[in-house]
């Protein structure tokens, strides 16, 4: 059993990296236990995610992304609803050969949120991103590109530290996503 101290000094060693290789290294490091520590936390974030995009997008056959797919908590969430076409993205090797492991994702794609994937544009129906706009991971800008890969009419779903909203800058890339008509806020 994993002690709340070993729990809080693996997340601490996250927001404390100072760039994204040490980011990488430590979230490989924490793959086999991550799930474990968010579910003692109580992290819902996966299956809410999940249920709130169900309610807008029908049929098993929606082509998805996971993006910040981590350990997969979130395309499980998704393949219990029935979703069959999930593509993973993490900047995570560690994390993506955890998701691997569950068998929900059509494809594992290692890439970096804030910048340039390799996604066609308009490749996904909708895409979710959880647990990922936090401190010292993905910026504001990185919804340009969930914008760009997801098709028109379709839905992004994402969580974001309600702490980080303003100071990471998000509320301002909402209001001028919007304000371009590049999407629609629900």
């Amino acid at each position: 059993m994993t002690s709340d101290k070993a729990r809080t000094e693996r997340i601490q060693r996250v927001y404390d990296s100072k760039d994204y290789n040490e980011l990488t290294t430590e979230y490989d490091g924490w793959a086999t236990e991550y799930d474990a520590d968010l579910e003692s936390l109580g992290f819902i974030g996966p299956r809410t995610a999940a249920e709130t995009l169900a309610k807008y997008i029908s049929g098993p056959e929606s082509k998805l992304l996971d993006a910040g797919a981590g350990t997969g908590m979130v395309g499980q969430e998704l393949a219990r609803l029935g979703f069959k076409r999930i593509t993973a993205l993490d900047l995570s090797p560690g994390m993506l050969m955890t998701a691997n492991e569950k068998f929900v994702y059509e494809e594992l794609v290692v890439g970096e949120l804030g910048k340039p994937l390799s996604f066609e544009s308009d490749a996904f129906d909708s895409t979710t991103c959880v647990g990922t706009f936090t401190f010292g991971h993905a910026p504001a800008e990185s919804l340009d590109e969930l914008v760009r890969i997801t098709k028109p009419g379709g839905y992004i779903v994402f969580s974001i530290r309600t702490d980080y909203y303003t100071e990471g800058g998000f509320d301002v890339k909402q209001d001028a996503l919007a304000e371009a008509g590049k999407w629609e806020l629900l």
